[in-house]
C-alpha cells in the first residue's frame, strides 16, 4: 500500500513538471504552475512520512526521516508564498519577503543536516552514535542562522530592494554550500560504506543512498541560473521518493510463496554469521536446487510447479527444525533454495547434508504424486580462504553443480 501511494504520489509530481514546461506562456498561468508543482513536492514527501510509520520501522530511523520531511515542507510552503509575493499575487510587503526568503534558505540547510542524520543512520555511521558530535555537526546550520540575523541590515546574503527585485549578496553561495556540505558527506560515506569488502549484501543499497546528492547538485547549479523555476524543490521530493521507495522494498524480506526469507534476508544472515563466527565453529552454506522443475512444469503444467516449490520448502524446514540450533533458509530464487548454519564438528555439517536427502527420501515414499521430489545440495564451510559472502558462494556453487551433474545422470524421476 505505501508503495503504490507513493508512486501514484511521485507521477502526479512527475505530471506537474512536464505542465511546468508546455504551459509557460504568462506569469500569471505560471503562478499557478509553480504553486501546483510546489504542493505536488509537498504531497509526495508529507505521503512517504505518513507511510514510513508502516515501513521503515526503527523508530530513530522513522523520527530522522520525519522530520527532515517536514522540514522541507516548511522549505516549500516558503518558497510559495514568496514566489507568490514576488509576482504581486499577495500584497508586497518588503518585511514578509525578507522574512520568507530568510525561512527558505534556513530550512534548506537545516534540512539537509536532517537528511545527513537519515542518511547516515541508514548506512550505520559510527560518527551518529555520539550525542555531542551529533550536536556539534550542526555547527554549520547554526553559523548561516547567524549570518541571516547580520544579513537583515547588511544585504551579505541577498537582499529586496525598495522595487522588490531580489538581489544576491556576496556571501550569497554559502547558503548553497551549507546545504550540499551535509549531503555530500553523506553520500561520501555512503560510497565508503558500499565498497568495504563486508558490505558486500548491502552494497547496491548504500549506491543508490548515495545518489541522493546527485539531484539536488544539478538542481541547485540550475537553480542559480534559473531561479524563478522551482528546481531545488523537484529534486528534493524526487530524491526523497527514491531513497524511501528503495528501503520500503529491502525491508520486503518474505518470499510470498514459500514464506521464507528472500534471497537479501537470507544474504544478510550469511554476512552476519560470517562477521560473528567464533572459532572453531564454522559457517556453513547449503545452496539446493529441486531437480528437474522443467519437468514438472512441462508435465504438469505451472501451478503444479508452483506446488512442487512450496512442497519442498515444508520438507527443507522439517530438516531444518532438526538443527536444533539457529540457520536460516531462504528461497534463492526460481527453484533454489539456500541454508546458512554454524557447526563447530565438520561431521555434524555433512550429517545435516544426508539429514536432507533422507526428508526428501521419507516424504517420496508416503507421496501419491507422479513423480519424485529431489533436490542437488551444495555445500562449504568458512576458512581462512573462504569467509567472505562472495567466496561462500562460489564454493557452495561449484559444488551444487558438481553434484548437480551427476543427478542429471539418473531417470528415477517419475514414480510408478
Amino acid at each position: 500500500m505505501s508503495v503504490a501511494f507513493a508512486s501514484a504520489a511521485c507521477k502526479s509530481l512527475c505530471s506537474a513538471v512536464v505542465a511546468v514546461v508546455y504551459y509557460n506562456v504568462n506569469v500569471t498561468s505560471y503562478l499557478g504552475l509553480y504553486v501546483l508543482i510546489n504542493v505536488c513536492c509537498a504531497a509526495t514527501v508529507l505521503i512517504c512520512a505518513f507511510h514510513s510509520r508502516a515501513g521503515l520501522g526503527e523508530m530513530l530511523l522513522q523520527r530522522r526521516f520525519e522530520t527532515s520531511v517536514f522540514m522541507l515542507v516548511i522549505f516549500f510552503a516558503s518558497d510559495t508564498l514568496w514566489y507568490a509575493m514576488d509576482t504581486g499575487a499577495l500584497p508586497q510587503v518588503w518585511a514578509w519577503s525578507m522574512a520568507l526568503k530568510t525561512v527558505y534558505f534556513l530550512s534548506a540547510s537545516f534540512a539537509g543536516y536532517l537528511w545527513f542524520l537519515y542518511m547516515g543512520t541508514l548506512t550505520e555511521a559510527s560518527y551518529l552514535k555520539n550525542r555531542t558530535t551529533v550536536i556539534l555537526l550542526l555547527a554549520p546550520v547554526v553559523l548561516h542562522a547567524l549570518l541571516c540575523l547580520f544579513n537583515l541590515n547588511t544585504g551579505i546574503l541577498f537582499s529586496i530592494g525598495d522595487d522588490f527585485e531580489y538581489h544576491r549578496g556576496p556571501l550569497f553561495s554559502i547558503q548553497y554550500i551549507v546545504i550540499y556540505l551535509y549531503l555530500l558527506a553523506a553520500g561520501a560515506h555512503a560510497v565508503y560504506k558500499a565498497f568495504l569488502p563486508d558490505n558486500y549484501v548491502e552494497r547496491t543499497r548504500y549506491i543508490i543512498i548515495a545518489l541522493f546528492p546527485v539531484l539536488p547538485a544539478i538542481s541547485g547549479i540550475l537553480q542559480l541560473f534559473y531561479w524563478r523555476i522551482p528546481f531545488n524543490c523537484v529534486a528534493f521530493a524526487l530524491g526523497i521518493t527514491i531513497v524511501y521507495l528503495n528501503e520500503l522494498g529491502q525491508q520486503i524480506s518474505t518470499e510470498p510463496l514459500t514464506q521464507l526469507a528472500n534471497r537479501r534476508q537470507f544474504m544478510r544472515s550469511l554476512e552476519q554469521n560470517l562477521r560473528d563466527v567464533d572459532p572453531p565453529s564454522r559457517v556453513y552454506l547449503y545452496m539446493l536446487d529441486l531437480d528437474r522443475l522443467k519437468s514438472v512444469n512441462d508435465t504438469w503444467g505451472h501451478a503444479e510447479g508452483d506446488d512442487a516449490i512450496a512442497h519442498t520448502a515444508e520438507i527443507l524446514k522439517r530438516a531444518v527444525s532438526t538443527l536444533h540450533r539457529k540457520a536460516t533458509l531462504a528461497r534463492y530464487g526460481g527453484d533454489e533454495f539456500a541454508i546458512v548454519s554454524v557447526f563447530e564438528d565438520p561431521a555434524d555439517a555433512k550429517r545435516f547434508k544426508q539429514t536432507i536427502r533422507d526428508e526428501f527420501d521419507r516424504e517420496n515414499e508416503q507421496s501419491d504424486q507422479g513423480y519424485r521430489l529431489s533436490m542437488s545440495v551444495g555445500m562449504q564451510g568458512s576458512g581462512p580462504e573462504c569467509n567472505t559472502v562472495r567466496s561462500m558462494l562460489e564454493a557452495a556453487d561449484a559444488d551444487l553443480y558438481r553434484e548437480k551433474a551427476l543427478v542429471h545422470g539418473t531417470d528415477d524421476f517419475y514414480h510408478g
